[in-house]
């Protein structure tokens, strides 16, 4: 199912593509301050996108690799408390005994 709805995201990204490279034929002069050059503006707008995705990509991937960092140092500290809330209640139900024993005795 998966790969059945990544084909069809690549085929509509395709069609777009094509799309986009037929509605603007014209050609726009390119300023990249030591390159200049000329490409028609379908192909200028593809590669925008496209620079545009892997920034947006790269900034999504550093904020959830920071936010999987903070989940297992919770999860850890989590699992501490957790040994620590059973080590009490097992000194305190050693305790009870130990004040029941005490009474039945005493």
């Amino acid at each position: 199912m998966l790969k059945l709805f990544i084909f069809i995201i690549i085929i509509v990204l395709l069609v777009l593509g094509i799309v986009l490279g037929v509605l603007n034929p014209n050609q726009v002069n390119l300023d990249l301050f030591l390159i200049k050059t000329t490409l028609p503006l379908g192909l200028a707008l593809a590669i925008t996108l496209v620079i545009g995705a892997l920034l947006g990509s790269a900034a999504s991937s550093f904020k959830i690799s920071q936010l999987k960092w903070l989940l297992r140092k919770q999860v850890k500290a989590n699992k501490k408390q957790l040994n620590e809330i059973i080590q009490l209640k097992k000194e305190s139900t050693a305790r009870s005994k130990e004040l029941v024993n005490i009474e039945k005795t005493g």
